[in-house]
C-alpha cells in the first residue's frame, strides 16, 4: 500500500486477517487505532509485533461487539483519539456458532457482530471521517449462498452455523452498497470485499483451517482500500457484481428498515447517513 494515511481505524485487529492488515498498516499511517475483543494486557504480544512493524503511533481499544452499548463507547473513545479519520476498516467478525446464540441486545450473535455492530460503529464515526476518507467492509463470497428472510432475521426457525455466517455477510455487503449510495457526493467512499479463503481462527472454526495465510487476505483488504471505486464489491481483487439479493430493491428497503429498528436508539440514522 503506497499511500500514507494520517489516521486509520481497524476493527478485528488482534488475529487473522485483521492482525495481518495491522502489521501492513503500521508502516502506512501516522496513527493506527486498533480494536479487538481482548483486554490490552491479553493483546500485548500482538500489539508489540504491530508496533515493531512500523512507525505508526498505535492505540488499542478493547470492544465487545456482542454489546451494542460497547460499540457506542468504542466509537466515543475513537473520537477522543482522532478528530479526523482517513481510513476505516471493518474487519471484526465471528463464525457461526454451533448452536444459536442471542446477545444481551436480543439479536442473533453472528448477525450482530458481523453486520449490526459495524453499521452502528461506522454511523457513529461518520462525523470524524475526512474528505476523501474510505470505509472498507470485509464481506465474503459466502453471501452468495444465502438469501434474506426478514421474517426470521435471528434464525429462530432455520439456524445453522453456515447460514448464520452467510446471511450476516449478505447483510454486510448490502449495507455497504446502501452506505455508498448515501455518502455519494460527501467525499467519503465505501467498498466491500471478499478477502478469499484464509487460514485464520474464524475460518478454522467453520472450514477446518484451510486456505492461504492471513497476509493474503490483508493484501486484498488493502488493495480494496487503495484502488476500488466507491460502491464496489471485490472478489480476487476484481470488481464484480454481488448476488441478486444485494441489489433487489425490496431487500434494500427492508434492510434499511431493520437497521433503523435495531439501531435507532443508539444513532439517529443507523443506516449510515449523516444527514
Amino acid at each position: 500500500m503506497s499511500a500514507r494515511f494520517r489516521t486509520l481505524v481497524l476493527t478485528g485487529a488482534t488475529s487473522g486477517i485483521g492482525e495481518a492488515t495491522a502489521l501492513r498498516l503500521a508502516g502506512s499511517a501516522d496513527r493506527l487505532i486498533l480494536l479487538g475483543v481482548e483486554s490490552e494486557a491479553d493483546a500485548a504480544t500482538t500489539l508489540h509485533r504491530i508496533r515493531r512493524a512500523g512507525t505508526a503511533h498505535v492505540h488499542y481499544l478493547a470492544a465487545d461487539f456482542t454489546r451494542l452499548a460497547a460499540v457506542v463507547d468504542a466509537a466515543r473513545r475513537v473520537g477522543e483519539l482522532a478528530r479526523s479519520i482517513d481510513l476505516l476498516i471493518n474487519d471484526a467478525g465471528v463464525p457461526g456458532a454451533e448452536q444459536r446464540i442471542l446477545t444481551d441486545d436480543g439479536f442473533e450473535r453472528t448477525l450482530q457482530v458481523n453486520a449490526l455492530a459495524p453499521a452502528l460503529f461506522t454511523r457513529l464515526l461518520l462525523p470524524r471521517l475526512a474528505i476523501g476518507a474510505r470505509i472498507v467492509n470485509v464481506g465474503s463470497s459466502a453471501h452468495r449462498i444465502e438469501h434474506f428472510d426478514f421474517d426470521d432475521v435471528d434464525l429462530d426457525h432455520d439456524y445453522s452455523p453456515v447460514s448464520a455466517y452467510a446471511r450476516a455477510k449478505l447483510a454486510t455487503v448490502t449495507w455497504s452498497s446502501l452506505l455508498a449510495e448515501e455518502e455519494a457526493g460527501t467525499g467519503v467512499e465505501v467498498i466491500a470485499l471478499c478477502p478469499g479463503l484464509n487460514d485464520t481462527p474464524l475460518s478454522a472454526a467453520m472450514t477446518g483451517g484451510i486456505g492461504g495465510p492471513p497476509s493474503h487476505g490483508a493484501a486484498r483488504v488493502l488493495f480494496a482500500a487503495a484502488a476500488a471505486p466507491s460502491g464496489s464489491y471485490l472478489e480476487n481483487d476484481r470488481v464484480v457484481a454481488p448476488s441478486a439479493e444485494v441489489t433487489d430493491p425490496a431487500n434494500r428497503s427492508r434492510l434499511t428498515a431493520l437497521l433503523h429498528d435495531r439501531l435507532s436508539r443508539f444513532a439517529d440514522h443507523p443506516t449510515g447517513t449523516r444527514r
